[in-house]
C-alpha cells in the first residue's frame, strides 16, 4: 500500500465512522417514551424497561467509543499532512506496514502498542470484594457465624 491508498483509507475509515455516530445520534435523540412505543410506564414490568435503558446505554457509550475513535483517525489524517504518518509518536521507528493497513489510524509501531495501555485500573469495589474467595477456597460459610466468616475474610491464611 503506497501513501495516497493510506491516506484514501484515512479517509474511508473517516467517512464510515462519522456514518455511524450520526446513526447513533439519531437514536439516542429520541426520547426514552416514543423509543419505546409504549404509552404508559406503568403497566411495563421494570426488567423490560431495564432492558430497554441498557440498550440506550450500550448506544450512548458505542457512540463515545466511536468519537474516540474519529479523533484518532483525524490525528492520523493531520499526521499525513505534516510528513510524520507512519511514523512511531513514541520511538520515532517507522510502523509496520502490515500493521498501517490492519490499524490505519495507528500511531504507534507494534513493539510501542504492546507494551502501552495497559494502566487500566480496576475498580475501588474490586479491591473491597475479593473474587472467588468463597468458592476457592475449602471453607464452607453455612457453618459460621458473622464474626468467624468476617475473619476468614480478613485473614484467609489464619486456616
Amino acid at each position: 500500500m503506497n501513501n495516497i491508498d493510506y491516506y484514501q483509507a484515512l479517509l474511508s475509515r473517516k467517512e464510515d465512522i462519522e456514518e455511524q455516530i450520526s446513526r447513533r445520534r439519531d437514536i439516542l435523540q429520541i426520547p426514552l417514551s416514543e423509543y419505546l412505543d409504549e404509552l404508559s410506564f406503568y403497566d411495563q414490568h421494570p426488567g423490560d424497561v431495564a432492558s430497554d435503558t441498557y440498550e440506550r446505554e450500550k448506544e450512548a457509550g458505542l457512540l463515545e467509543m466511536l468519537e474516540f475513535e474519529l479523533e484518532k483517525v483525524n490525528d492520523a489524517l493531520v499526521n499525513y499532512q505534516n510528513g510524520t504518518y507512519g511514523i512511531c509518536e513514541q520511538c520515532g521507528q517507522p510502523i509496520e506496514p502490515a500493521r498501517l493497513q490492519r490499524v490505519v489510524n495507528t500511531t504507534r509501531c507494534a513493539h510501542c502498542a504492546r507494551g502501552y495501555g495497559h494502566t487500566y485500573t480496576r475498580p475501588a469495589e474490586e479491591r473491597v470484594v475479593r473474587p472467588g474467595l468463597m468458592y476457592d477456597t475449602a471453607v464452607d460459610i453455612a457453618g459460621y457465624d458473622y464474626d468467624e466468616y468476617h475473619n476468614t475474610l480478613h485473614n484467609p491464611d489464619s486456616d
